[in-house]
């Protein structure tokens, strides 16, 4: 599938963008929602490509690494494994799995001066049975199995309406908050930067009750967390989300909500100036101390703290969270 749409004073070729569906993108319609490909969810995303010139294109099956060369911009939805409907989550699957080839060809193709934005999914790899993390971990930014949730609405609301804000103070990059108030969320992972990455945080979670639960760590952090970085590789640049929903326009994605779509195109501006290289993100500056410790912003599932994570996944199991939701059992 190919769309594009050109500007009247558009001259040459229009650049290529191309929305990877060969990593289990479509199966993500296996729990009966839609699929997460360029026509589906990620349709409002095309569509502000597509006005911005671009001629917009799905891997299809074809092998990801045969369709790099001439694209300017690779857009890689979160993969995910195969859904099983009677343990509701997701099992992996070989054909989901980034091959090392594949992991040599985006990077080669980032430090080429390629364009990236990706987006894991909430609990991360150890949720969707994907290896997105392998591609991550070179560019210095660890993938976490967390998940930010707002815990004060997990027993009042559905676990398909989990949302939470970030405000303009938690997107630390300047040309990020231009003309945001507030961007909106569902739960989704976070990031660890490397000490000297070339990444640094374009949003950050708010702490508190926006509390990080680690589903493999078993572990609870109430610090402010990276949930989108944005850094260089090479002559390249990349953006990394932690979640999808935040720039998806299906009915349950967010792109039209907050300011979601002011903070799309912020960060599509970065990634392709117009003219000029634009501000570029430094290196990951030190995490800064906290006030009181990390002993008090974090839970371990040890000694008392073990009672209080098995507290907590009980709310999660019980409210949905920590399953691969599928329409028929949890529409509201």
């Amino acid at each position: 599938m190919e769309l594009v749409k050109r500007s009247p004073n558009f001259n040459g070729p229009p650049p290529l963008a191309v929305f990877d569906a060969s990593h289990g993108q479509a199966n993500w319609a296996q729990t009966g929602f839609p699929s997460r490909e360029m026509h589906t969810n990620f349709a409002g995303l095309t569509e502000v490509l597509c006005r911005r010139g671009f001629q917009c294109r799905s891997t299809g099956s074809e092998p990801l690494q045969e369709q790099l060369a001439n694209n300017r911009l690779l857009i890689l939805p979160p993969p995910t494994g195969r859904y099983d409907a009677r343990k509701e989550c997701w099992r992996r699957e070989l054909p989901s799995l980034f091959t090392r080839e594949e992991l040599r060809a985006v990077l080669g193709f980032l430090h080429a001066g390629g364009r990236l934005l990706a987006f894991a999914y909430r609990f991360g790899d150890a949720f969707t049975q994907t290896n997105l993390g392998d591609l991550f971990m070179p560019l210095g930014c660890q993938l976490n199995d967390d998940a930010v949730i707002d815990i004060r609405a997990l027993r009042q609301t559905h676990p398909l309406h989990l949302h939470f804000d970030t405000p303009a103070e938690s997107l630390p990059a300047s040309w990020a908050r231009r003309g945001v108030a507030r961007v909106c969320w569902c739960p989704a992972a976070t990031f660890t930067l490397a000490a000297g990455a070339t990444a640094s945080p374009l949003a950050l979670s708010t702490g508190g009750r926006c509390l990080s639960f680690d589903r493999t760590l078993r572990r609870i952090c109430f610090e402010s967390l990276p949930l989108a970085v944005a850094g260089q590789h090479g002559a390249g640049r990349f953006a990394l989300v932690g979640g999808p929903h935040v720039f998806e326009s299906s009915s349950l994605g967010l792109l039209a909500q907050a300011d979601n779509t002011r903070f799309l195109h912020n960060i599509l501006d970065w990634l392709l100036p117009a003219r000029g290289v634009g501000e570029v993100p430094g290196p990951a500056p030190e995490a800064p101390p906290t006030r009181y410790g990390h002993e008090l912003t974090c839970v371990e599932a040890r000694g008392e703290g073990e009672c209080t994570i098995a507290s907590v996944e009980r709310v999660l199991r019980k409210a949905g969270v920590l399953k691969a939701l599928s329409r028929a059992q949890w529409m509201p």
